[in-house]
């Protein structure tokens, strides 16, 4: 059967514009108007997205699972509009040999009802692994995180650099976890600035990870081979928050001063992609001093209450959770409303007022910082690959 999502504004890139959208056997046949198919989603008044992709996300499994897996994190993201993730490789088993990655895919395409990628975990010791699992994204810690993967001998980082497929991206944790501030961002700036030197040499593609200052964003600049993300966390919450957060308000990289916040929103126009860095603990975790938030099921809202404040365009927003995160990645068939496209489709209500309950969430931590928060804009229906998961905001999965 074929499935018509009907009278909604369409993004096309760089403008919506209202058309009607057709599937058949999972893909995009055709954007028009006035098709016909037979079974029909209306989505007039609605914002109608290719199906959003997060490029950063720790999912927990194997190794973590009474904080999430790939049924509720997959979950938490069709309820977000994310139909396509991409799962980070610091898990307490962590993803950096060939077994470990098949094992990963082989627990994803058995539980996850959206679509799971995965960064594969550079070490100072697995260039054959890598070779060996030929991954399709590379990622490398060069400071201190969560899962302990941060690469320790000098040689390391230059050697993946040369060695990893110069068309795939190495992606960079570059933030360091000192306590002190001025400390954290010297170290932070240091590692960047040493990571993008050697990709500048080797003529390579890197990206940097979940960027939280417009120094950060500065220094990436310089180099055009490198992309980066921003966390909406960092965009919404600052220091000030901590103290109604207490142990609950721990992320890496920490949040910053209102007026780094604002350094931040000042460069967001050089930003090429918005990524969640969804990771779930437990209230019992949270306050035995574990770091980071979950942000699936938030993430669009706060960017779509961004555009509401007159902060951001929501075209920029649309370009960067979709069309940019698939061609950083090389996801084919994806971030695109284009006839033969996977039929990926994420309508939004962008007047929908809601306000978060963190009870009510499909992570399994079932806390967030953004609880009782009200915002603006919210996922409506969720179709993936032609099937409808997600409709008038019940999730049907």
């Amino acid at each position: 059967m074929s499935l018509l999502i009907r009278g909604g504004k369409a993004f096309l890139g760089d403008r919506f514009e209202q058309k009607d959208i057709l599937i058949e056997d999972g893909r995009i046949v055709s954007v028009g108007n006035s098709l016909k198919g037979d079974e029909t989603v209306k989505a007039a008044g609605m914002l109608v997205l290719p199906g959003l992709i997060d490029p950063h996300v720790h999912l927990r499994e194997p190794g973590d699972t009474y904080k999430e897996d790939f049924a509720t994190g997959s979950r938490a993201a069709i309820v977000g509009g994310f139909t396509t993730v991409i799962d980070m490789p610091n898990n307490a088993i962590p993803t950096t040999t060939k077994a470990r990655l098949d094992e990963k895919i082989a627990l994803a395409k058995k539980k996850a009802v959206c679509d799971v990628l995965f960064h594969f975990g550079g070490t100072d010791d697995n260039f054959s692994e890598v070779k060996k699992a030929d991954p399709a994204s590379l990622k490398l810690y060069l400071g201190q995180t969560t899962g302990g993967l941060v690469l320790r001998q000098p040689f390391s980082l230059e050697k993946h650099l040369i060695n990893f497929p110069k068309d795939r991206p190495v992606v960079l944790h570059a933030c360091d976890h000192a306590e002190n501030e001025d400390e954290n961002l010297k170290n932070t700036y240091s590692n960047l600035e040493n990571a993008l030197g050697l990709a500048a040499k080797l003529g390579r593609k890197v990206h940097l990870a979940h960027a939280s200052t417009g120094k950060e964003i500065q220094i990436a600049r310089r180099y055009a081979r490198c992309t980066i993300e921003v966390a909406p966390h960092h965009l919404f919450l600052t220091t000030f928050d901590i103290e109604r957060l207490g142990p609950y308000a721990k992320v890496y990289p920490p949040l910053r001063s209102e007026q780094k916040q604002i350094g931040l929103w000042a460069a967001l126009d050089t930003v090429d992609c918005i990524a969640t860095d969804h990771a779930p603990h437990t209230v019992e975790d949270k306050e035995r001093g574990a770091a980071g938030f979950p942000g699936l099921e938030t993430s669009l809202s706060l960017m779509l209450t961004g555009c509401r404040r007159g902060l951001i365009d929501k075209i920029w927003v649309a370009q960067r959770m979709t069309e940019r995160v698939a061609d950083i990645f090389n996801i084919p068939g994806k971030g695109k409303l284009q006839a033969g496209f996977i039929g990926d489709v994420t309508i939004v209500d962008p007047r929908k007022k809601w306000k978060v309950d963190a009870t009510e969430l499909e992570t399994k931590c079932k806390w967030t910082p953004f609880d009782g928060m009200e915002l603006t804009g919210k996922v409506h229906t969720v179709v993936k690959g032609g099937e409808i998961l997600f409709e008038k905001y019940q999730l049907l999965v």
